[in-house]
C-alpha cells in the first residue's frame, strides 16, 4: 500500500535536495506498514528545481516528477493528486511543503492518524498545542486567524468547529471512497484549492480529524503567498457558500418567505383596521401567508421535489397546515405578548421579530423534513423506526 507525498516547487531548489533527504533518511524509514513515495510537482522552475529531483530520483526509486506549466498552485496540487491516484495506485495522498514550515516528522503523525479510519488529516495552527510563528507580523496574524474563522463561520456554520483550520498546508486525504469522490473541475487553480477540498470533503460527510501543527518560518526563499490570494480567498468563501445547491435552496425559501411577510403584514394590517383585535387578526393573516408559501414553495424553491398528483396534493397542503400550525401558534404568541406588554403600535416590529428569528428556521425544518423531504432527521428516523 503506497502513500504519496505530494510536492509542489517553483524555484525551490536548495530546499526540494535537503527535504527529499530528510524524508529518506530520517521519515520514511519510521513507516514500516506503508510504501512511501514522493511525488514533486515543479513548473518548469527557471533555477533548475527539476534538474535536482532528476538526480535524486537516480538515487531513490520511490521519487517521481510531474512537470507542467505554471498555473497556480491549486492547479499544480490537481495535477499531483491525478498522477498519484491514477498511476501510483495510492490509497493516500500527503499535501507538503518543500520548504520546511512544516516539520517532516509530522508526516509519522498524519499517517497514524490515517491507519486510525481517518479519511482526511489536517495539520491544525488552531487547536491545542498548534502555534503561528512568533516573528510574524501583527496584520498577518489577525488575517490568518480571523480569516479561518471567516471561513469556517460561512462555510460550516453552525458546525464552525467542525475543522479550525482551513487553509493549513499540511494534510493526509484517503483517495479511495474520498478524494476520488472530488470534483476537480470545481477547484480553483490558485490557493484557495484547499478551501474547496476541504468544503467537498466535509459535504461528503468525510471523517476528519486534525493534529497539532507547529508552523515554522520559511528558512530558504521568499513565501508564495501574497495579500491578493488572501483577499481572493475570502471573496471565494462567499462565493462558494452561495454555490452550494442547499444555501441556494434556502435562498428561495428565505424570498418565499418574505413574500409571505408581506402577505401577512398587509393582511394583519387589513383585519386590524377592520376591527380585529391583535390576536384573531394575526391568525388570519398567518393562514393567508401559508397558502401563498405553500404555491411558491412547491413550485420553485423545492421544483425537485415537486407535488403534482391530484390525490397527494390536498393531503400535502393539509399536511402543510398542520406542520404550520407551529408558526402560527409562535407569531400570535409573540404578536399578542408583545403588544400586551408594549402596545398595539408595535404589532409589525413583533412580526417582523417572530418571522426572522424563529418562524424562519422552524418552517424550513419542517418543510424539508416532512413535506418535500429534501432532508433526512436522524432524531425522527429513530422514533420510526422504534414506531415501526
Amino acid at each position: 500500500m503506497k502513500i504519496v507525498v505530494i510536492i509542489p516547487t517553483y524555484n525551490e531548489k536548495e530546499n526540494i535536495a535537503k527535504m527529499i533527504e530528510v524524508l529518506e533518511k530520517e521519515v520514511f524509514p519510521k513507516i514500516k506498514k506503508y510504501e512511501m513515495s514522493i511525488l514533486v510537482v515543479d513548473d518548469h522552475s527557471p533555477d533548475g528545481t527539476a534538474e535536482v529531483v532528476k538526480e535524486k530520483m537516480k538515487k531513490y526509486k520511490n521519487v517521481e516528477l510531474s512537470l507542467g506549466k505554471k498555473e497556480g498552485l491549486g492547479a499544480a496540487y490537481i495535477r499531483g493528486m491525478k498522477q498519484a491516484m491514477e498511476k501510483m495506485e495510492a490509497v493516500a495522498v500527503i499535501e507538503f511543503d518543500a520548504d520546511f514550515q512544516h516539520d517532516p516528522q509530522y508526516i509519522i503523525d498524519l499517517v497514524k492518524k490515517f491507519d486510525q479510519g481517518y479519511d482526511h488529516v489536517i495539520g491544525s495552527r488552531f487547536i491545542k498545542g498548534g502555534l503561528i510563528p512568533k516573528e510574524w507580523g501583527l496584520f498577518r496574524k489577525i488575517l490568518t486567524t480571523f480569516g479561518g474563522l471567516f471561513s469556517r463561520i460561512v462555510l460550516f456554520f453552525p458546525k464552525i468547529n467542525i475543522v479550525k483550520d482551513t487553509t493549513t498546508g499540511l494534510k493526509l486525504t484517503r483517495t479511495r471512497g474520498v478524494l476520488d469522490q472530488i470534483d476537480f473541475s470545481r477547484l480553483s487553480s490558485g490557493f484557495f484549492y484547499k478551501t474547496q477540498i476541504l468544503y467537498q470533503l466535509v459535504q461528503n460527510k468525510a471523517k476528519i480529524v486534525e493534529i497539532p501543527l507547529r508552523f515554522k518560518v520559511r528558512e530558504i526563499g521568499r513565501s508564495k503567498l501574497s495579500s491578493k490570494d488572501v483577499i481572493v480567498t475570502l471573496i471565494s468563501v462567499i462565493l462558494l457558500r452561495l454555490q452550494d445547491p442547499k444555501t441556494i435552496q434556502f435562498m428561495k425559501f428565505a424570498v418565499v418567505g418574505f413574500i409571505g411577510y408581506l402577505v401577512n403584514a398587509i393582511g394583519l394590517e387589513v383585519f386590524y383596521r377592520a376591527g380585529f383585535s391583535p390576536g384573531p387578526a394575526t391568525a388570519i393573516a398567518t393562514e393567508l401567508a401559508i397558502i401563498s408559501n405553500f404555491i411558491l414553495n412547491n413550485i420553485w424553491t423545492f421544483a425537485e421535489k415537486k407535488i403534482v398528483s391530484l390525490k397527494q396534493l390536498p393531503y400535502k397542503f393539509i399536511q402543510f397546515n398542520l406542520t404550520s400550525m407551529g408558526a402560527l401558534i409562535i407569531q400570535t404568541i409573540v404578536v399578542w405578548a408583545g403588544t400586551s406588554f408594549f402596545g398595539d403600535q408595535w404589532r409589525q416590529i413583533f412580526l417582523i421579530l417572530a418571522i426572522g428569528f424563529l418562524v424562519l428556521p422552524y418552517n424550513f425544518f419542517m418543510y424539508t423534513t416532512f413535506i418535500w423531504k429534501t432532508r433526512k432527521s436522524k432524531l425522527f428516523g429513530r422514533i420510526q423506526r422504534r414506531i415501526g
